[in-house]
């Protein structure tokens, strides 16, 4: 893609096939894949053993994490929209702000292709908002658009398995990230405690899917405390260690 063209969907005819990353670099001789770095290249082939097209959501949760600039070629009922990622920065680069006006079908969405920043990221300076360079927003809400509203509706593979969920310490509560309704609730539930995706599946106003995508969003944006089963049963056995009444008389203790 030519760096003038970063900010335009580009219209595709028919179903656009995504790449196959499960091909080694020599059999594919792909452009992206001689450039991008080795550890991207070993999240992207781990996430599509099948060749049939890395899981988007999945994507951005490596992109997120590696802190890597990675322009993502997304198709959208006929288009591809290109969106980059500036994770170090806390921005990304679009046609539009998703997070004020979300594409329509974005669950059909799909991930074609992942290829280096075309653009260097804005200088630090710039990143406010009443200074922010031309088509780019806050990162933060292509991560919610994408988590409420997009193709992935169940648990991201980091978060599967037995584990209490919590929002992490210093979580903040800004505006800009405010959920309405039962997930607002839900979110301020899981201030004071911890639960189980089971558990906060049947929270007033949730479902096992309503859930996930919460959890997801959490994640991504790093807002979320996760704790392992067997860290949260010592947790509570601690807890409640002061409140055990202890014996007496005390056991090789004579009373006069």
């Amino acid at each position: 893609m030519d760096a003038s063209e970063d900010t335009v969907p580009r219209p595709v005819a028919g179903r656009a096939p995504a790449w196959d990353w499960s091909k080694p670099f020599e059999a594919s001789e792909s452009w992206s894949e001689s450039v991008l770095s080795e550890s991207m290249l070993d999240e992207l082939r781990r996430l599509d053993p099948e060749g049939a097209g890395a899981d988007l959501t999945e994507a951005l949760a490596v992109c997120l994490r590696l802190g890597e600039p990675i322009l993502l070629s997304i198709e959208l009922d006929s288009w591809v929209w290109p969106i980059t990622l500036f994770p170090d920065r806390g921005l990304y680069r679009a046609p539009i702000d998703w997070s004020k006006a979300t594409p329509a079908g974005l669950a059909r969405a799909r991930l074609l292709d992942c290829e280096p920043a075309l653009h260097a990221p804005p200088q630090p300076g710039r990143s406010r908002r009443s200074n922010m360079a031309p088509c780019h927003y806050r990162i933060e809400g292509l991560i919610w658009a994408l988590a409420l509203q997009g193709p992935r509706s169940s648990l991201l593979g980091a978060l599967q398995g037995p584990l209490h969920f919590g929002l992490a310490a210093g979580a903040g509560d800004d505006a800009e990230w405010h959920l309405p309704g039962a997930l607002g609730s839900a979110l301020a539930r899981l201030r004071d405690t911890t639960a189980t995706l089971a558990e906060i599946a049947r929270w007033p106003g949730l479902d096992a899917m309503r859930a996930s995508r919460l959890l997801n969003g959490l994640h991504l944006s790093s807002r979320l405390s996760v704790v392992n089963d067997h860290q949260w049963r010592n947790s509570q056995q601690a807890a409640w260690s002061d409140t055990v009444p202890s014996r007496w008389p005390y056991r090789g203790v004579h009373r006069p």
